[in-house]
């Protein structure tokens, strides 16, 4: 990737990229929950999440192994040790995320899975036993102030319950897949087959969870039996999978970790814009009742220091 010692925006742009294609992931998972909730009502939450990841990135392993059937060839330990351990870090951190959900506010929970975004520079510092240069712990406590605002938390409902500890453990493994990528001996590996391992073992973690949550016997499958669950899963299999997790282990090794996890904090401003207009879409594709969000004061302010977060530390990464 010397490519971008010449372009140091390039990185950037295909992480934003990413980033965005995670953002629609949400109006789409709670689109595709709702549709299936239809077809069975008695299908739980944590069932129709841990199906559909199980599905979401084993097609997608399935998609990217085709597009690299030449390469496999070639494929080595340090591949497998990229794939396997950038899918257990996901995996876990997802699932965490989701249990995490179910015992906190969604707003909660959407602050403190940030929470990496000042763990990663402390550890860094501890690490390398110096301070984190003043952009970075200024566009820090800017986002941390951002997410604030744009998730809406009332500091009163923060406490350390068990849904509040799951999701600062997830954000703990989160922590782990952002380092994970940053590792120099994944330098010069295939990433691209690295992603494919990464699909695969993210699919297995997964696949516990679907099988002790599943509904009565002959309703596995009945929450896919409708045009509608297949057209949502497309997109979610090639936008939020394939594409924003393959920018994400090919460009995320060109920049800091620090600066990645900085980048990684606009998800929910692009869910945010993306729940503007979607829903009431993706409601008349599957039958359901959805409506769109409106604009608000947080969205705008949140938004707007995360957006300020970033350009300072990338004004820092291309002046230095």
């Amino acid at each position: 990737m010397n490519q971008t010692r010449h372009d140091p925006l390039k990185p950037v742009l295909m992480l934003v990229l990413a980033t965005a294609g995670w953002g629609v992931s949400f109006p789409l998972m709670k689109a595709l929950m709702l549709v299936q909730h239809r077809l069975v009502p008695e299908a739980s939450e944590w069932f129709i999440t841990a199906q559909g990841m199980t599905l979401r990135f084993g097609l997608a392993a399935a998609l990217l192994a085709l597009g690299c059937r030449g390469r496999w060839q070639n494929v080595g330990w340090l591949e497998w040790k990229f794939g396997m351990g950038v899918g257990l870090f996901a995996g876990i951190g997802m699932l965490l995320q989701m249990v995490g959900l179910g015992h906190t506010l969604a707003s909660t929970s959407a602050f403190l899975t940030q929470a990496y975004v000042l763990i990663i520079p402390v550890t860094l510092a501890i690490w390398y036993r110096r301070w984190p240069a003043w952009p970075v712990v200024v566009g820090c406590l800017l986002v941390v102030i951002g997410m604030a605002v744009l998730c809406g938390v009332d500091w009163r409902d923060l406490r350390l319950g068990r849904g509040e500890t799951l999701t600062l453990l997830c954000s703990l493994v989160f922590v782990g897949d952002i380092l994970w990528l940053d590792r120099k001996e994944f330098a010069r590996i295939d990433k691209l087959t690295g992603s494919v391992i990464m699909f695969g073992v993210i699919a297995v973690v997964g696949m516990p969870v679907t099988w002790w949550m599943r509904p009565a016997t002959g309703l596995t499958w009945a929450t896919y039996g409708d045009v509608s669950v297949w057209i949502i899963s497309l997109v979610l299999v090639l936008v939020p999978t394939l594409f924003s997790f393959t920018m994400m282990n090919l460009w995320q090794p060109a920049i800091s970790p620090t600066h990645a996890s900085l980048i990684y904090c606009a998800e929910p401003v692009f869910a945010s814009l993306f729940a503007l207009w979607l829903p009431a879409w993706l409601a008349a594709v599957g039958e359901v009742s959805y409506g769109n969000e409106t604009l608000t004061a947080n969205l705008w302010i949140g938004g707007s220091l995360i957006t300020a977060a970033n350009i300072l530390v990338q004004r820092r990464d291309t002046t230095k």
